[in-house]
């Protein structure tokens, strides 16, 4: 090997080959197969490991309810939708059916299910990966150990 004098500049290596890049329209169809795809597996995953809701607090529940919904929700028999729907008597409802409220067009498409204890449970921890592009996509989810309790209140609601 010889030696390098200073200000002496050493070959760079070759660039590596050009790889082709997907057309836009395959990076859409790509992102809307994974939403199709992941969306419902992540749903089902959320409902079977929220399970333990017998154990929630429903005092605590209401507090939670208080500090973290009350500014999105109404929680009163017949109450206003606000920037979220009313939230008496969802648990046994159809979601995407209070009357009144005007849900996002991805909630109309992709939330088929009924508030179970555990679709609710899931819902409130991981919204936006559950139904990407709702309107609840804007909160992060609630901390985990206010999920029972919060679903336990909302079983009062009737």
């Amino acid at each position: 090997m010889g030696v390098v004098e200073w200000g002496t500049a050493l070959p760079l290596p070759p660039d590596p080959p050009p790889q082709p890049s997907p057309t836009r329209g395959e990076g859409v169809a790509a992102a809307r197969l994974s939403l199709v795809i992941l969306a419902p597996m992540t749903f089902a995953l959320a409902c079977l490991t929220t399970t333990a809701h017998a154990a929630g607090d429903a005092a605590k529940g209401k507090a939670a309810f208080e500090r973290q919904c009350l500014i999105c929700h109404t929680n009163e028999k017949d109450g206003e939708n606000r920037f979220g729907p009313n939230l008496f008597g969802i648990i046994g409802k159809k979601a995407g059916s209070v009357p009144g409220y005007a849900y996002t067009n991805a909630f109309k498409t992709r939330a088929n299910w009924e508030w179970t204890e555990d679709a609710i449970g899931g819902w409130m921890m991981f919204p936006s990966t559950m139904v990407p592009g709702t309107a609840m996509g804007v909160f992060q989810g609630i901390a985990e150990k206010d999920r029972d309790d919060l679903v336990a209140y909302l079983g009062t609601l009737k």
